[in-house]
């Protein structure tokens, strides 16, 4: 009995779903047809749906279970960046004001997470050290305060954590990250690292072998062109 009643909910289902389709004129035969003839190739029609707009922000898990497993942050760093990452701009992976869409400093931060500064500004700097975040530093304000006192331009690692896509991350990102890579000089060898090829508008989150491979073939590179 119930299976007769699941198929005529089908039925009618199916029968509301042809006269939607003949309602925009479309001719299903020749859809199935075309549909054929792309599979064949090596494509496929599907289709489209309502695009889904929900902000969202990646962990990469692999990694970070390896800094669990080194004991890399302390909870109260751990913490911090779960509070952060809301604040994770899609793409840039800039760490932003909700509203105003800007770099924050830190005091900023603070009052929008109603924490202290003091141990805000301690926890981000231990943060920057570790090659948890990121940050451009105003070179100016450095050399007439010894320390940044605007708003700082703050970007997580995209190796530990990234709003976008993980196949067209921001070449200067990548460029930041190869290049301040703290956690591979501190010995924190990460499963997914991030790589950019010169030249290239985006870089990509790779396999440590995939790395390693990359990495070697540079060098070998750079020899021969140095021997020339």
């Amino acid at each position: 009995m119930g299976n007769e009643r699941l198929r005529k909910r089908l039925d009618l289902a199916e029968v509301k779903a042809k006269k939607r389709i003949d309602s925009l004129n479309v001719n299903l035969d020749l859809v199935s047809f075309e549909e054929k003839k792309a599979n064949q190739s090596g494509y496929g029609l599907y289709k489209v749906k309502d695009t889904n707009t929900a902000s969202f922000t990646q962990i990469i898990n692999e990694n970070i279970v390896i800094l669990v497993k080194k004991g890399y942050l302390t909870n109260a760093e751990m913490s911090l960046i779960f509070h952060l990452v809301g604040f994770c701009e899609y793409s840039t992976n800039a760490i932003i004001h909700p509203k105003t869409k800007q770099f924050m400093s830190i005091s900023e931060i603070a009052d929008l997470l109603g924490k202290h500064r003091v141990n805000v500004s301690d926890l981000i700097n231990a943060l920057l050290e570790k090659g948890i975040i990121y940050e451009f530093v105003n070179a100016q304000e450095l050399r007439e305060h010894g320390r940044p006192v605007s708003e700082r331009p703050l970007f997580f690692n995209p190796e530990i954590i990234f709003s976008g896509d993980r196949n067209k991350i921001n070449a200067t990102l990548c460029k930041l990250s190869m290049q301040f890579d703290r956690l591979e000089k501190k010995g924190v060898l990460l499963e997914w690292k991030i790589w950019h090829e010169s030249g290239r508008q985006n870089g990509k989150l790779v396999r440590r072998k995939t790395y390693l491979k990359y990495k070697k073939a540079v060098r070998e590179a750079n020899k021969k062109s140095i021997s020339i």
